[in-house]
C-alpha cells in the first residue's frame, strides 16, 4: 500500500519503506533502478516523519557520484605533495607526544630516590611496580623508532612487488574526498597507491634524520620535487590574498555592512589558509577555487566553536573533521562562501590582479532536496510548552530542571513570540519597545531597522507589520511591554562576538531542547516555529503568496520600513493571525498562570 511517492510496503511486510527510481544517468554506476530502505516503523505518520533523512542522503550520493571525474595530472600532483605534507606534520605532532630527555631522567631519578628511601614494597612486583612508568617513559621512543622503520621496510618491499595493501585505505578516502571516477583494482588506483607510498617512505625518511637531529631534509622523490617546481608560487609584499583583501575592506565598494565585511574576511581568511600564506592573490585560478570548493563540501558546521578544531589550520580541520564526521556546510552554506569570495576576485580583477573572476561559473547547483529543518509535531509542541521554563525550573540558571522557579525573561518569551509570529530569531532578540505599539486598537509588532543602527534584517522585504496574536495577549505579552523601562525589548540579551544578538540564545535553545528530549538531531531548531507558522496559516485556507508579507518573503514596501498600514490592510492581517491555531497545542497551564 503506498500512501505517499517516497513511501511504500512491501509485499509480505507490515513496515513501510522509503524507495526512490535512481536517476538514468547513475543507473549504470550504482547498478540498480530504485533504492530501497526499510523505515522501520509500522505507522504511517512516523514513515512520513522518517523518509526525509533517507531521501537527503540518497539524494546527497547521487550528487557526489555526479561529482566524480576524471583526475589530472596537476591535480594528482597536488593530492601527492598534500599527503606528503600531512605525512610531515603527523611525524612532527607525534615527536612533540614523545617524551623528553628530561622527562625521561626525571622518572628514573623518581624511581632511584623511592628505591634508596625504601619506599618499595617487598618481592619482585613491589620493584617493577617503582621503575614501571621509567621504563615506559624509557622505551617509548625506542619502540617509535622501530615501528618507523619496520613500516618504511614494509613499505618499500610491497612497492617492489607492486602490492597496494599497506595504503588502500587511505586511495580510497583520497578519492572520495576528492570525487575521482577511479575504481578500485584499475591502473589509476594502483598508481595512485604507489604514489601515496612513495610519499609515506619519504615521509620516514625525513623523520629519521631528525631522529639524527637534521630538520634541513628534502624530498628526492621526484613526483615531490616536481609538484614543487610547478608550485613555488610566493606573493610579493602587498600582494598575498589577505594583504589585498584587507585594502578591498576599506575600500568596501558596495558599501557593505561592517558586519557582513567582518564574516566575509572570515570566509577569505579560511581561502587563504586552504591555498598557503605566501600564495599571490595574483595566482588565484579556476584550479584553486575548485580544490577549495572541494574542501568546503568537508568542513565542519560552526568549525570555530568547536573544541577539537580549536587553534588549527584549515586543511588540519578537514582532515580531523574526516575522522570526527560532524555536520559539514551544507550545500547552500559553500555558495555563500563562494559568493564572499567572488565578491573579492571581482574587485581583484577591476584592479588589474586577475584578468578574470575564476569564482564565476563555480557555484553549487541549488539544493532541492526537502528541507532538512521541520515544524515541530503537537507532542514535541507540548513537550517544549510543558517543560520547566514555562511551568517551573529549579533555579534561572539551571531552568531545564523542575523546580518552583518561573523564568519570565526572554528565554520564555522568545518561542512563545516565535510560534505566533513566525519571525526570525533574530528579529525578535533585537526588537525595541517601540516596535510593539497600537495601531487603530490593535497591537503591532513592527520588524524593522528603524530606530538603531545596530539592527539587522535579511532582506529590506524583511521588514513588515505582524499583529500580535491574542494568545500572546492572553499570556501576558503586553504586559511585559508595559513594564520595559529601556529602549530594547529584551535588554538582557548580550551579542556575541560577532554582533549578533541572536547566537548566545541560538546555542542555549538548541542545548535546552536535547536536555528536555525534543531534539536529538538536526531536524528541529529555533527555525522550526517559522515552519510551522507557514504550515498554520496553510491550515486556515491561505495560499503562500497570500501569506507571504507575514513572513518577510515579499519585495520591500513602504508599509514595512516605516510600519503604516490602510485600515483594511490592518485588519486583513488580524483575520490572518487571529486563523492562526496549532492543533493538538495545549497552553492552558501557561494562562492559568497569568
Amino acid at each position: 500500500m503506498c500512501i505517499a511517492t517516497n513511501i511504500a510496503r512491501r509485499s509480505g511486510s507490515a513496515s513501510y519503506y522509503a524507495r526512490l527510481a535512481v536517476p538514468k544517468d547513475l543507473r549504470e554506476v550504482m547498478g540498480k533502478r530504485e533504492l530501497w530502505q526499510s523505515l522501520g516503523t509500522k505507522d504511517a505518520r512516523e514513515a512520513k516523519a522518517r523518509v526525509c533523512a533517507v531521501l537527503a542522503r540518497w539524494h546527497a550520493e547521487f550528487t557526489n557520484l555526479r561529482r566524480r571525474r576524471e583526475a589530472t595530472a596537476d591535480e594528482l600532483a597536488s593530492v601527492t605533495w598534500d599527503h606528503y605534507q600531512n605525512e610531515i606534520q603527523n611525524h612532527h605532532d607525534h615527536r612533540q607526544r614523545l617524551p623528553s630527555a628530561d622527562q625521561i631522567d626525571a622518572a628514573k631519578q623518581a624511581a632511584r630516590t623511592r628505591i634508596e628511601s625504601g619506599d618499595v614494597e617487598e618481592g619482585p612486583v613491589g620493584f617493577i611496580n617503582v621503575v614501571a612508568d621509567a621504563m615506559l617513559l624509557d622505551g617509548q621512543v625506542g619502540l617509535d623508532r622501530e615501528f618507523r622503520a619496520r613500516r618504511r621496510h614494509e613499505l618499500e618491499r610491497h612497492l617492489a612487488v607492486n602490492e597496494t595493501v599497506l595504503v588502500n585505505d587511505a586511495v580510497r578516502e583520497v578519492i572520495h574526498r576528492e570525487g575521482y571516477a577511479i575504481e578500485e583494482e584499475s591502473p589509476a588506483f594502483r598508481d595512485l597507491a604507489h604514489r601515496l607510498m612513495r610519499v609515506e617512505i619519504e615521509g620516514l625518511r625525513r623523520a629519521e634524520e631528525q631522529d639524527r637531529g637534521d630538520f634541513t631534509g628534502k624530498p628526492l622523490d621526484p613526483i615531490l620535487n616536481a609538484h614543487r617546481a610547478s608550485t613555488a608560487k610566493v606573493a610579493a609584499p602587498g600582494e598575498g590574498v589577505m594583504e589585498l583583501f584587507d585594502a578591498f575592506a576599506r575600500e568596501n565598494p558596495k558599501g557593505v555592512k561592517p558586519d557582513t565585511l567582518r564574516m566575509n574576511r572570515e570566509i577569505v581568511a579560511w581561502f587563504a589558509q586552504h591555498v598557503g600564506s605566501t600564495f599571490p592573490a595574483s595566482a588565484i585560478d579556476k584550479r584553486a577555487v575548485r580544490e577549495w570548493k572541494q574542501a568546503l563540501g568537508r568542513f565542519p558546521i560552526k568549525a570555530v566553536e568547536v573544541r577539537e578544531f580549536r587553534g588549527l589550520h584549515f586543511k588540519k580541520i578537514v582532515i580531523e573533521n574526516d575522522r570526527l564526521k560532524r555536520p559539514t556546510l551544507a550545500d547552500r552554506t559553500i555558495n555563500k562562501y563562494l559568493s564572499a569570495l567572488g565578491a573579492f576576485c571581482q574587485w581583484l580583477m577591476q584592479n588589474g590582479h586577475l584578468e578574470t573572476n575564476p569564482v564565476d561559473g563555480m557555484h553549487l547547483g541549488k539544493d532541492r532536496r526537502p528541507s532538512k529543518i521541520h515544524p515541530y509535531t503537537p507532542d514535541q509542541l507540548n513537550k517544549i510548552f510543558a517543560s520547566p521554563l514555562f511551568v517551573g525550573s529549579q533555579s534561572e540558571d539551571e531552568p531545564h530542571k523542575p523546580g518552583n522557579v518561573h523564568v519570565r525573561d526572554h528565554r520564555y518569551w522568545l518561542p512563545l513570540l516565535a510560534l505566533f509570529t513566525g519571525a526570525r530569531l533574530g528579529e525578535l532578540a533585537q526588537l525595541l519597545a517601540s516596535d510593539v505599539r497600537q495601531d487603530r486598537g490593535r497591537w503591532i509588532i513592527h520588524v524593522t531597522t528603524e530606530g538603531d543602527p545596530s539592527k539587522v534584517i535579511k532582506t529590506k522585504g524583511s521588514m513588515r507589520v505582524i499583529p500580535v496574536h491574542p494568545t500572546l495577549e492572553r499570556l501576558g505579552f503586553l504586559s511585559l511591554h508595559a513594564e520595559c523601562t529601556g529602549s530594547r525589548l529584551f535588554p538582557e540579551i548580550k551579542p556575541d562576538t560577532r554582533g549578533s544578538l541572536a547566537g548566545h540564545y541560538s546555542r542555549w535553545y538548541a542545548r535546552y531542547l536535547k536536555r528536555i528530549g525534543v531534539k536529538d538531531d538536526g531536524s528541529v531548531n529555533f527555525h522550526s516555529f517559522r515552519h510551522g507558522m507557514a504550515d498554520a496559516l496553510r491550515r486556515a485556507g491561505y495560499r503562500d503568496e497570500e501569506f507571504g508579507f507575514l513572513l518577510g518573503h515579499t519585495q520591500a514596501t513602504t508599509t514595512g520600513r516605516y510600519g503604516l498600514l490602510a485600515e483594511g490592510d490592518l485588519a486583513q492581517r488580524c483575520l490572518m493571525i487571529e486563523a492562526v491555531k496549532f492543533p493538538g497545542l495545549d497552553l492552558a497551564h501557561l494562562w492559568l498562570r497569568c
